[in-house]
């Protein structure tokens, strides 16, 4: 199946050479750039623009992580108006605009350790509790679970953090429910 996948795409690149405007012309380099570098570029952008060469001051504005997105296209695209206004109008968006975001609102070292505070904070606990609700047989929840989770993941590879509300909310229930549904020790 694969096989027949890469000669189809193959085929395909091969007639309408789609990477032609940066000097890409062989159908195999073609794939690999659209693979490993289109799909992460605002991360590669985002790297060479506020760590190798540290072009711009920090932001030092943890809020910017909420609309990650946007701000990364507003960044990084050639032509501003229209990819902002594509995005807000069809729902058009970049990838991986997390965790380049951080390297524009942090230095690398502060990005590293604030990337490791919200992947244990966040995606390892909806992750927790979603492996607890099922180990407990708590189907209902854990399709809930299941669905933030989703929603985390989606925050984290696109930085749009503003999704993890829904998370917080259910994560705030249910360790009250949790919390009071504990016999008390006295």
């Amino acid at each position: 199946m694969g096989g027949v996948i890469y000669k189809i795409t193959y085929t395909k690149y091969e007639e309408t050479k789609p990477f032609a405007n940066i000097k890409i012309y062989d159908p195999n380099e073609a794939m690999l750039y659209r693979i490993f570098g289109l799909q992460g570029h605002l991360l590669w952008g985002a790297t060479d623009r506020f760590v190798v060469h540290n072009e711009e001051p920090k932001s030092f504005n943890p809020a910017d992580l909420l609309y990650g997105m946007p701000i990364m296209m507003e960044e990084f695209a050639a032509d501003k108006k229209m990819v902002l206004t594509a995005n807000n109008t069809g729902g058009y968006n970049f990838t991986n605009a997390y965790p380049g975001i951080l390297f524009k609102i942090f230095p690398v070292s502060l990005a590293l350790v604030y990337h490791t505070i919200l992947v244990i904070g966040f995606l390892a606990l909806m992750g927790w509790v979603l492996k607890e609700l099922m180990v407990k047989k708590a189907y209902f929840l854990s399709i809930i679970a299941y669905q933030l989770f989703n929603w985390t993941i989606y925050a984290f590879v696109m930085g749009y953090f503003y999704k993890l509300y829904f998370a917080f909310g259910f994560l705030a229930v249910y360790f009250l429910f949790v919390h009071f549904r504990k016999p008390k020790l006295t």
